[in-house]
């Protein structure tokens, strides 16, 4: 998907660091809806739902990034990733069906 699989490989971040970084990540996602909304004391950085479309986008990749790795291969990676998104949303739908 993308490449996050190969990416991970190449990029020297430990697990822990990639942690961090998502953190950071949803720190700026935060910040953009905060602005996007307009969320009182957040109106002047001006976000759009361009911007946290952008955001999310990151979050989305350091997320994959970690899944990646903590794979042992490529073919985990999907086989994990394609599971564990059925199974998260199913629960989801579960959840908003009931």
């Amino acid at each position: 998907m993308f490449g996050i699989f190969e990416l991970t490989q190449a990029d020297p971040k430990t697990l822990q660091e990639r942690a961090l970084k998502l953190s950071e990540e949803a720190g700026e996602l935060a910040q953009a809806v905060l602005s996007a909304t307009k969320a009182p004391g957040s109106e002047y950085k001006n976000h759009t739902l361009a911007d946290v479309r952008e955001e999310a986008a990151d979050a989305a990749i350091v997320a994959l990034s970690i899944l990646a790795h903590a794979s042992s291969s490529k073919a985990e990676f999907q086989t994990e990733l394609e599971r564990l998104m059925a199974e998260k949303c199913a629960k989801w739908q579960q959840k908003v069906t009931s």
